[in-house]
This record gives structure tokens, sequence and C-alpha cells, in this order.
């Protein structure tokens, strides 16, 4: 029991202010050597992987896995409703336990219990078992995202760590195309097993990697009230009932299904009442105020927009089908997919300007508009390969788009304090969250609705991308216009400073000693047992990539049976 507390306890050390974070609970930011900044860069990689891919896998495969669990539509759209339900819900509560109770636990615990998961549907397959580990899941993968972001801000040195942040979220989000390209191979493996296998196996290597590579110790404060509880209830459960409407309203009928009607009776209620108890706290879980003014809610609608119109790519692969493709060719469209989101993230992180963080998010909606008005006009099988350039085009847009809308968020909340800082990445978590839902929501609910008024399958997926055609094109205008505004109002900004002259605001008194001064902090080795756990973990987890990759013998039968 001893052991096991040293491997979850935290060393306390006092790291200069400069190398200290700016909010409790996330890890401090010390000097590495090029060894140990390749190390982080790894596990971030392997962690954001692993955090992406545990929704991807499903919600890519939902037409398989409803054919090989015999699920209706409606039940397995609550797969990846569910998990979206507790994950909106998680990203209320979880920086403040990660502030309190430490990183180091945080980080060990909920790759455990992912993993956990990923191994019951694997040895405890069911529908009602699958739902339950997904919906558990969505809270687990909100734990996972910032410790990818965490190890890839190790990876770079402190003048680049903004790109480092930049590129942690990118990986994050490289795993919807991952998963397009990964999803044949495994099915064809041993079918749905395969998809949770590689889940199960990649977060075993996760466990094993963080156990054995530390990040530097986090400040620990005590921020945890009874109000929050109370936040928590009211303010979760009626973003998780809003979630369960986005996912299912177009399966159940929006205006059909009585229980749809109800849960918006019972949400927004709830979200009134939580919204007024933390308006009227000194130390509100969220600082709704500043989050209602501002750039911040304003920059809110764009990414929740921005969010919406993504989901065109899973209408442009349905075209892909209804126009004749074959499988080599839908593979084709998988890969330039993910060449197209990898070069966004690593595009976006060499190009990112702390100055001009509203121009990529315009630049990167105007190439949804673009796109996808090409795929509106791409009714014929000589078409077929404009959806390469397209798709990897709004593959490219979708990355590119997301690290400056985080950074342009957290740069305005750090100019007011940490606590405002945390309110911003709940916002983001949840507008993300939602809009994944809501784009699915809107778009395919405009496709039945083409459908049912006498268009064929391709006529109303045609509609569909013209749809999204309109809507990112106002979206790149109300960017253009936010964009403008920011512009007057830092003009106006420095006419003032000019005006007051020099010595209206004087800066801070330089301290080029202190800045010298590092702490010279290194990752403990682990202990002889903990390393030899942690490599037994990491041959388990290898052991069942590979599972998930291992293609099944034939059998007699299917060895006689002929070709055909």
């Amino acid at each position: 029991m001893r052991r096991f507390r040293d491997l979850l306890a935290e060393e306390v050390v006092e790291f200069p202010e400069h190398e200290r974070s700016p909010v409790p609970g996330s890890p401090a930011t010390p000097t590495h050597g090029p060894a140990t900044r390749l190390a982080y860069a790894f596990v971030a990689v392997l962690v954001g992987i692993t955090a992406g891919l545990s929704s991807a896998l499903v919600s890519v495969n939902t037409l398989q896995l409803q054919q090989m669990l015999d699920l209706s539509t409606h039940q397995v759209a609550w797969l990846s409703t569910s998990y979206v339900m507790s994950a909106v819900s998680a990203n209320l509560l979880l920086i403040k336990v990660r502030q309190q109770y430490g990183l180091r636990r945080f980080a060990l615990t909920f790759l455990t219990l992912h993993a956990v998961l990923a191994l019951i549907l694997v040895f405890a397959p069911g529908y009602e078992t699958t739902l339950l580990v997904r919906a558990i899941s969505g809270f687990v993968a909100v734990a996972l995202i910032p410790l990818c972001l965490f190890n890839m801000m190790q990876a770079f040195p402190a003048r680049w760590r903004l790109r480092g942040l930049v590129l942690g979220i990118g990986v994050t989000q490289c795993a919807i195309p991952l998963a397009h390209v990964l999803s044949p191979a495994l099915l064809a493996s041993h079918g749905w097993r395969s998809l949770f296998l590689l889940e199960a196996g990649l977060a075993l290597l996760s466990l094993a990697a963080l156990g054995m590579l530390r990040l530097p110790p986090a400040e620990r404060v005590r921020v945890l009230q009874p109000l929050d509880l109370l936040t928590f209830v009211l303010m979760g459960s009626g973003l998780a009932l809003i979630a369960a409407v986005l996912g299912l309203g177009r399966w159940e009928g929006w205006c059909q299904a009585p229980w749809i009607v109800a849960s918006l009776f019972i949400a927004i209620p709830a979200l009134v009442v939580a919204g007024a108890i933390e308006t009227c706290r000194q130390t509100p879980l969220l600082n709704l105020r500043w989050l209602g003014r501002g750039d911040v809610a304003r920059f809110a609608v764009a990414i929740f927009m921005a969010r919406i119109v993504l989901a065109e790519q899973a209408f442009a692969i349905g075209v892909m089908g209804e126009l004749g493709g074959t499988a080599q060719q839908l593979a084709m469209l998988s890969m330039a997919m993910l060449g197209g989101a990898v070069a966004g993230v690593l595009v976006s992180t060499l190009t990112v300007n702390a100055e001009r963080l509203a121009r990529p998010m315009m630049l990167s909606v105007g190439i949804i508009a673009l796109a996808a008005l090409v795929d509106s006009v791409s009714d014929g099988q000589h078409h077929l390969q404009r959806f390469y350039l397209t798709q990897a085009a709004i593959a490219f847009a979708g990355t590119f788009f997301l690290g400056p809308a985080l950074l342009l968020g957290i740069t305005n909340a750090l100019q007011h304090g940490s606590r405002e800082l945390i309110s911003f990445i709940v916002l983001f978590g949840i507008v993300n969250a939602l809009g994944a839902l809501a784009g699915p929501a809107l778009l395919g609910s405009h496709h039945d609705w083409s459908r049912a008024v006498g268009g064929t399958t391709l006529d109303a997926m045609m509609d569909t991308s013209r749809l999204v055609a309109v809507i990112a094109g106002f979206t790149t205008i109300y960017l253009a216009v936010l964009l403008i505004l920011r512009i007057r109002r830092r003009l106006a900004e420095l006419g003032n400073e000019r005006a007051g002259g020099p010595t209206s605001q004087p800066g801070p008194v330089a301290t080029p000693i202190a800045q010298s001064i590092n702490s010279h902090w290194r990752p403990p080795r682990p202990s002889s047992a903990s390393a030899v756990a942690f490599a037994a973990l990491a041959l388990l987890g290898v052991a069942l990539v590979v599972a998930a990759w291992h293609q099944p013998a034939p059998s007699a039968v299917d060895l006689l049976r002929p070709p055909g």
C-alpha cells in the first residue's frame, strides 16, 4: 500500500516564478534536455490519439456496429450521444478535481479506468455494457485531453510553448480521420472486438508511458466547495439533457417524442437556476459574468458554428458511396482526410501568432465554405476525384482552426486571472462537444427533409452541402466583422497610449536575475518495482494492439468453399 501511495504522490518543488503555471493543477514548465523533450512529445501523441480514438472508433463505425450488434437506429445513436452527455458534464468539475487532488493521481486514475473500461467491452459484450462504458468513457476522455496538452507543452522550449499547446490540441483532432483509415482493416480482423482491443491496448500503453515519465509537479489548492456540487448537478444535468435531445432528436422526431419536450422543460430551468447561483457566488465554478461579455462569447458562437459545418465530411463520404465509389477510392479519401488534418496541425503550429488569432479562424471557415460549395455540384462519377481535394481541405481547416481558437480565449482569459482561464477552458470544451452533436443533428435533419419532399438520396446530400456552404459563408462574414472590431479596438488602445504618454501606464520592472534562475528539475526515475509493473502493462498493451490487427486463420470450411 505504501508503494502504491508513493506511485501516486507528487514531490513538492519550489519552482521559480517563470516556471510556474498560471493555473493551479497544471504542471510547472521547467527547462528540459532534448531527449526528455522528445520523450514528452511521444507521450503526448500517444495519449492524444488514445483520447481521441475512444469516441472516433464508435462514431465512424455506427452502421457497422448496428449490423454486428443487431441494434436499432435509436440504440446505435445512443452510443455516441451517451459519450457526449458525460463529456459535456465532466468539463464542469474535472479541472477543480485536478487542482485539489493532484495531477499525477488524476492522470493515473483516469487512464487506469479507461483501460479497464475498454477491456470490459472486449470480454463482456452486450448493448447495455457498451452503452454504460461509452458513457463513462466520455468522462475519462475529458480527463485525458489535458494530459496530451501538458506533455506536448513540456516538449517545447519556453519561447515556443504556445506552439506546443496548438500541436497538442491538434493531435486529439486527428482521431476521426485516423479512425476512418484504420477501421476497415480492424473490422476485417475481429469485427467490433478489434475496435475495443485497439482502444484497450492504447490505454495500457498510455498508462505505462505516463507512469514511467512523470510530469513536473503541479501546485495543489483546496478549491472544491459544497455549492460546486449543486452547480455541477444542475448545469451538468441540463447540458446532458440538451446533448441527448441533439443526439436523438433526428431519429425520435423533434416534436414527436414526449421525452424530448420533457427534457427541454427540465434542462432550461436547471441551467437558469445554475446560472443564477453562479452569478451570485463570490467564488463560482464558472465566471458567467465574464463569459457572457466581450470576445469570449462572440468567438464561442463562431467555434460552435465551425463545429457544425465540419459535420459535412460524413455526408461527403456518403456522396462518394452514392456515386459508386469503390472501397479503394473510399480508402484514398480517408487517407486524404488524414493528410489534410495532419497538415492543418503542422501549419497551425508553425504559423500561429498570438497577435493574429482571428485571421486563421476566418480563413479556415472560408475554406470549408468553398469546399462545401464544390461538393454541392459534384454529382457525377467523373467528379469523384474532386472529393480528395475538398475533403482534405475541410480536414485541414478543421485542425488549422482549433489551435488559434483555443489560444484566443486563453490569451483573453489570462488578462483577467486564473479563474477566468478555467471558465474559458470549460466553455471551450462544452461548445466543442455540443457543436459536434448539433452538426449531424442539423445537417441530418435537413437531409431527411430533402428526401421527404421528393428528392433522391444524392440530391438530398447535394442540398446539405449547399446548406453547409451557406452557413460557413455567413460564419466567415461574422468572423470578418469580429476581426474588424478587434482591429478598431486595438487602434483605439494604441491611440490612448500615445495620448497618455509613456508614463501613463508604467510597465513591470524587468528582473533578469530572477529569470536566469532555473529549478533544474528532472523527471525522477521510477522504482524498480514500478518500472517492472509499467513494463508489463506496456507489453500487455502491445499484445492487445497486435491482437486487434491479427487476421483470423481460415477454417477448413472456408478453404473448401468455392469463391463467390
